[in-house]
């Protein structure tokens, strides 16, 4: 801000005009880093007009029922003109100790039919998400997500649509647009999460020469904090798209101490569904 700082307002002032206590806003700067302001000559913390705009967007952006995390991380990607969110350098970098696998389409297809499969014969309301990088892809598995959405108690997908299939992100399940350049675009997610379960399959393709069949590097897991990682970029990203993600979704993900890891036989029967996926005849 330079020399202009002086000509900035204090954290009251701030907090006055955003509905706000400065209390609440030192906690947000202290935890993440939120609103920083510059500092005075004299060591006082000023802000401005742009600060009390970017307070108000996360404030409307949470009050959607995004975590204040993703909000404020959403905002500060309004700001820097940054690319939607990748879910699986997401997964990668805060879980190191996953493996992505290379795999082909038919193997992530028995995966992602079995998370849906588990989903459907659970009953107990999930919240479903998926990427599907094209509204093409996503018409080829329409029939099955039309049915998880009327079971799921929210129900979203990311792609690229187009005037055949287009966006609607107030529909069920919502369909919603990425946005160009975003990574999501060359990524296939599928993730359910409910209060005593939770999977998801993240995987990018990789970039393959003119005729080959393409090829993913994937991580698919059954650990709760991996799954709400990945449902978080996707509720964030759909959010963002116009879809308006119900409050309970807000506190299903918003989990500060994840719940109990699904049970050993949830995921076995999860793998199991995926395996005779695989072994139907073609």
């Amino acid at each position: 801000m330079g020399a202009g700082v002086s000509e900035g307002f204090s954290i009251g002032v701030l907090a006055s005009r955003t509905g706000l206590t400065p209390a609440v806003l030192r906690t947000w700067e202290h935890r993440f880093g939120f609103p920083a302001g510059e500092r005075s000559p004299a060591g006082h913390r000023r802000f401005t007009e742009a600060d009390v705009r970017r307070v108000r967007e996360v404030l409307e952006v949470r009050d959607t029922g995004v975590p204040l995390q993703l909000a404020i991380d959403s905002v500060a990607r309004r700001g820097d003109g940054g690319p939607a969110e990748s879910v699986h350098a997401v997964l990668v970098r805060e879980f190191p100790g996953l493996r992505p696998q290379r795999l082909g389409r038919p193997a992530l297809v028995a995966a992602s039919y079995a998370v849906e499969d588990e989903s459907l014969a659970r009953a107990d309301r999930p919240v479903v998400l998926g990427a599907f990088q094209s509204g093409y892809h996503f018409g080829h598995a329409r029939h099955r997500w039309d049915e998880l959405a009327r079971t799921a108690s929210w129900c979203a997908v990311v792609a690229e649509f187009d005037d055949d299939l287009p966006a609607d992100p107030a529909g069920r399940p919502a369909r919603c647009q990425l946005p160009d350049g975003s990574p999501l675009r060359r990524e296939w997610v599928v993730v359910s999460i409910s209060a005593g379960f939770a999977a998801v399959v993240s995987a990018w393709e990789v970039p393959s020469r003119p005729g080959e069949e393409p090829a993913f590097e994937a991580v698919i897991s059954t650990d709760r904090p991996v799954a709400l990682a990945a449902a978080r970029v996707i509720t964030a990203t759909a959010r963002s798209a116009g879809a308006r993600p119900p409050a309970h979704v807000r506190e299903l993900l918003d989990e500060v101490t994840p719940r109990a890891a699904s049970a050993a036989g949830d995921a076995d029967r999860v793998w199991l569904r995926a395996l005779a996926h695989l072994d139907l005849p073609r």
